[in-house]
């Protein structure tokens, strides 16, 4: 296949001038799209321009307050009536749950996990061990190296959660809504002024999606025949955001975060009014997570879809899950192997997944080693599904199929920060270790847009945004536009380049560093893709100014001194 590869001289010429280049590139030096003064990300147009997009808004409460250190009322799981165990010898998942629906029903609060560890379990007629659905719960445990949550029950996962946090289906990124109402003009630029056909319906604090329907219109202008008659499925570009101000005279609202991307009357660009608001002020904090593994010995790629196997057992299954969430946070939470499992796993396959969430910050986290790491989803550590304005950041994935995914036309604005991607395209199985099909952090399917890889080290992996032609229809295809890579460090001894990226209208990688700092512009589908991403500073990421763009933009927009 066919590709760009920038990295290794040809000529011993070539490499003195490399050299000479590396030597000359000490001096700090600034991206050409992020001028020190006079950036103004919103007056480009997305269609057609280069633009390094605001990505300051990612995280709690957009960054313009801490995640709380929330004292109390503080529910102790093993004090009365509760009673769970924390020697681990027998189940404590009720005690557990009972905890957290009391402290939801008193409007929230801390479920106190103390030092020991909780054995938990999913029983059959349930999708998870545990279930927050009400805002403002808090579960704390005393430390990740001090509070040890087992899930015993393995055979049986398929599909399920271990722990989620769950909000109102009517606050998901495509629910008709209360009300909608067309916009009064294409949106080309990214911006938080949205012009609409009237303000009647709304109010400053609802609860909205800025959205179209992906057309055959869309998908002609992008190039992607195979696209066409799925549309539906698609599910188009969403926004979901909250209404801070409105002009009645200019008909416009001003939203909390900007859209991401080109909406276009032709395909039905308009804002829809929520009739809830997603779980907020939720976190999960000071604990570590693993499962007992499954005995079975079927680990190969497909068994997940054949019944009877350990594989089709355990598809699919997520430790944490946050659904619908938003102003809501992970924290200082880590994977462990259980003593009584052979092959070393700490999880089944998947790690964490944000599914339409909003301003949720994951932090300080580590997760490892699944026992499954085949097709379909399985062995992912950290995910975005239909997700935007998330912030993930010091944390690390190990030994996984997919260390961070951004998967879904949903997915956008979200942050990659100062993360560890280490040992790709692994899993464990029953002895310990095998090679799965898929490696890398990736932009999977379905054209997330604008999303930030910040500062972040791929050990013995990379980071991508290839175009993509697999998976089951509609397939997976374009998966990216106007995403950036971001001072991108390359460590280990994988004979890779750290970056590829392959992505709609452009794509940007700027500044790389480390012993693995060679870019790759691959070229599967110049039709849907071109004009070809742009590249600067390969290999001189050291001296890059500055050297985190999230936080650079942050500081820009909040002041220096928050």
């Amino acid at each position: 296949m066919p590709f760009a590869y920038r990295s290794r001289p040809l000529a011993l010429g070539l490499l003195f001038l490399a050299l000479s280049a590396g030597a000359a590139s000490a001096a700090p030096w600034r991206s050409e799209l992020y001028p020190e003064n006079g950036y103004d990300p919103s007056a480009a147009n997305l269609d057609t321009d280069k633009v390094l997009q605001d990505f300051s808004y990612a995280g709690y409460r957009r960054g313009e307050a801490p995640i709380p250190d929330l004292a109390g009322p503080v529910h102790d799981v093993t004090a009365a009536p509760y009673a769970a165990d924390p020697t681990g010898a027998s189940d404590s998942t009720a005690a557990i749950q009972a905890a957290i629906d009391a402290a939801g029903a008193a409007g929230g609060g801390v479920v106190l996990l103390p030092a020991g560890t909780y054995r938990l379990s999913v029983p059959a007629e349930r999708t998870e061990a545990l279930l927050i659905e009400r805002s403002g719960v808090v579960l704390r445990g005393a430390g990740r190296d001090r509070t040890f949550l087992l899930n015993s029950t393995a055979d049986g996962m398929r599909l399920k959660y271990v722990i989620r946090v769950r909000g109102p289906a009517q606050a998901g990124f495509r629910q008709k809504g209360e009300a909608q109402v067309p916009l009064s003009a294409d949106l080309l630029n990214s911006t938080r002024t949205i012009p609409v056909a009237d303000t009647a319906p709304f109010s400053v604090g609802d609860t909205v999606v800025v959205r179209n329907d992906i057309t055959e219109d869309w998908i002609a202008e992008h190039q992607e025949p195979g696209w066409s008659g799925h549309g539906a499925r698609l599910g188009g570009l969403t926004y979901r955001r909250t209404v801070l101000a409105m002009d009645a005279d200019a008909k416009t609202l001003t939203i909390d975060a900007p859209t991401r991307y080109a909406l276009k009357l032709r395909d039905a660009a308009r804002v829809v009014r929520l009739a809830r608001a997603p779980i907020a002020e939720v976190g999960l904090e000071d604990f570590s997570i693993g499962n007992v593994e499954h005995p079975g010995d079927d680990w190969s790629e497909r068994d997940h879809e054949k019944e009877g196997t350990s594989a089709h057992a355990i598809h699919g299954t997520i430790f944490l899950g946050l659904d619908r969430a938003r102003d809501s946070w992970v924290r200082r939470v880590a994977s462990f192997a259980p003593a009584e499992n052979r092959s070393g796993a700490h999880l089944l396959s998947g790690g964490l997944v944000l599914r339409e969430c909003t301003h949720v910050t994951v932090e300080d986290c580590v997760f490892q080693r699944p026992q499954y790491g085949g097709g379909g989803g399985n062995g992912y550590m950290f995910r975005y599904a239909n997700s935007g304005e998330c912030l993930m950041q010091r944390c690390e994935a190990r030994f996984s199929r997919h260390g961070f995914v951004f998967l879904g036309m949903g997915v956008s604005g979200n942050v990659l920060h100062a993360s560890l991607d280490a040992e790709t395209g692994r899993a464990t199985g029953s002895t310990g270790s095998y090679h799965t099909g898929g490696k890398a952090s990736d932009h999977h399917m379905h054209l997330s847009q604008a999303n930030l890889i910040d500062t972040c080290t791929a050990e013995d992996s990379w980071f991508e945004a290839r175009y993509r032609p697999f998976g089951s229809p509609p397939l997976h295809y374009l998966t990216a536009a106007h995403s950036v890579f971001w001072n991108t460090r390359g460590t280990g001894t994988l004979k890779q380049p750290v970056v590829k990226s392959e992505q709609a209208r452009y794509g940007y990688v700027i500044g790389t560093r480390g012993p693995r700092s060679g870019v790759e512009l691959p070229r599967r589908a110049p039709q849907a893709t071109d004009p070809i991403d742009h590249v600067e500073g390969e290999g001189r990421g050291d001296d890059l100014v500055p050297q985190s763009l999230f936080l650079d933009q942050r500081a820009r927009r909040l002041g220096a001194d928050r």
